[in-house]
């Protein structure tokens, strides 16, 4: 038994000198928990919409205040025409429009029909299904109330699809998959290449030649960057010719876009080996602290409008939110650089401090 107890002694002592292995061990449990419990759920709350108002009656306005309080939407325009609202989809992320005919009021009196739009953005088809039976269920609470609890339907609802006129789930899922390929291959194996280099003490000899410290973390990472964007080009060609997953903006603005966020994936990476001192270090503060929020908090499986605020202001600290926003309105949208100038600079600056910090740390002899 004492045997037993002093290797027990042993590898207690060496778990507790790992500090960052330790906490991540602890942590993880706690994440995964609140992570999961606040981003996992099929309920969408101020979502973003237009409203075009033709009409401007009584009736209309009556509507309009009905899905302001249903707290499911949040009205953030009134365009005046169809092109405003093909712009606010582009600039201000709508995800769904509405257009109430002319002569609204006067229709449902005499005719006890009325023809009305919803033009919704089915690049995310989940979101796009969910806000559509949430509207439909908002015209049935204002047509019972019209009635006087009388459940008749006078709208006979036209729904354009947007963006996605197939409703192709694969136009979820391929930008996703672009950004998890990157954080993967780019920071995931720059940040343990690094850390190794630490760990076996390396580093140190390569710091000690006459090599700026710039070009040395540069030319491990480069490699990674340079694999990543291989498959990167593997994923745009099998959507594009299996998946027929269009294209609609410029393929070199696009190929731009992949680059700059493989230079903030690689700053993330680098930062992380800065920080860990193991390659364990570093595999396990990549997949907790980057991977797992690129799952959960990009809005690539779950809207991010339905989570608490706080999760919502943490996901704006990670590059894929920003990159998946951009990638999308590229490649579905048609966006250039003008509506997404916003996002580059983000991931640009989120690249910039992170380098300067991490070359601060890489070298701790000065």
């Amino acid at each position: 038994m004492k045997e037993l107890r002093a290797i027990l002694k042993k590898e207690f002592i060496h778990i507790f000198r790992d500090k960052i292995t330790f906490f991540l061990v602890l942590a993880m449990p706690i994440m995964l928990v609140l992570l999961l419990g606040f981003t996992i759920s099929t309920e969408i709350r101020n979502a973003k919409i237009a409203v075009m108002d033709q009409s401007m009656d009584s009736q209309s306005k009556k509507l309009i205040d009905i899905i302001t309080a249903s707290n499911y939407f949040q009205i953030v325009s009134y365009p005046e025409t169809e092109a405003d609202i093909d712009q606010d989809f582009k600039t201000k992320d709508i995800k769904l429009a509405l257009i109430i005919p002319t002569n609204f009021e006067e229709k449902l009196e005499k005719e006890k029909i009325v023809e009305i739009q919803i033009i919704s953005d089915v690049s995310d088809l989940n979101i796009a299904s969910v806000l559509n039976n949430y509207m439909k269920s908002i015209f049935n609470d204002f047509t019972t109330e019209y009635n006087n609890g009388v459940n008749l339907v006078p709208f006979n609802i036209s729904t354009k699809m947007e963006y996605n006129p197939k409703m192709d789930s694969v136009y979820m899922f391929v930008p996703g998959i672009i950004a998890l390929i990157m954080i993967i291959v780019t920071a995931l194996m720059s940040s343990i290449t690094l850390a190794r280099e630490k760990e076996t003490g390396s580093m140190n000899m390569l710091l000690i030649t006459p090599v700026k410290k710039i070009y040395v973390v540069i030319g491990k990472v480069i490699p990674y960057m340079i694999i990543s964007f291989i498959c990167t080009i593997f994923i745009l060609i099998i959507s594009v010719t299996v998946f027929h997953m269009p294209i609609k903006g410029s393929i070199w603005f696009l190929l731009l876009l992949c680059i700059i966020f493989m230079f903030t994936s690689a700053s993330f990476g680098l930062m992380i080996s800065a920080i860990g001192r193991t390659q364990l270090d570093a595999m396990m503060v990549t997949m907790m602290g980057l991977f797992l929020p690129t799952v959960l908090l990009s809005g690539f499986l779950f809207p991010l409008d339905n989570m608490p605020y706080f999760f919502q202001i943490l996901a704006d600290i990670f590059p894929a939110k920003w990159f998946i926003i951009a990638i999308k309105d590229v490649m579905i949208k048609g966006s250039g650089f003008s509506e997404i100038w916003k996002y580059l600079a983000i991931l640009t600056g989120m690249s910039i401090i992170l380098i300067s910090f991490s070359l601060t740390r890489i070298d701790k002899r000065k």
